[in-house]
């Protein structure tokens, strides 16, 4: 599958955050991925870099993100794995719409809050885009792997 080798291949990245909710999460950030294969069909991003709030101060950051090719291998699981391995946080499914363009199965609902995504592929970067909806979020994500 031609997404799982480009996703195995991504070595930084640059995300853009905008919250009309007034969180406060509104900034830029860019790192490096370390990805990791623990099994066949996985593979771990471990994120790190700088985040600058849009006014406010540069700031470390780190993530480790889990991506799963599920047994239909026509669909990709994102977890977050800020409790560690054994305690992932589901964020969203992923299904292909065509060979470039990957979006959420159904939204993921944590608490009072959507968590839906799409990604694309084109020649140089994969993008991936997550929007959180909720009664106290409005949260717009834009990553771009390369």
């Amino acid at each position: 599958m031609d997404t799982w080798h480009r996703l195995s291949d991504a070595s930084s990245l640059r995300f853009r955050a905008q919250s009309a909710s007034g969180s406060g999460w509104n900034g830029s950030g860019e790192g490096t991925v370390a990805t990791s294969q623990p099994a066949a069909r996985t593979l771990v991003f471990t994120e790190s870099g700088f985040w600058k709030q849009d006014h406010g101060q540069r700031l470390r950051f780190s993530n480790v993100y889990r991506w799963t090719l599920l047994d239909s291998d026509a669909a990709i699981r994102l977890e977050h794995l800020r409790f560690g391995e054994k305690q992932p946080v589901y964020l969203f499914d992923l299904a292909p719409q065509s060979s470039e363009v990957w979006e959420s199965m159904e939204p993921h609902v944590c608490r009072d809050d959507l968590y839906s995504a799409s990604m694309r592929l084109d020649a140089t970067q994969i993008a991936l885009h997550w929007k959180v909806k909720g009664p106290e979020k409005d949260e717009d994500i834009q990553y771009w792997y390369r």
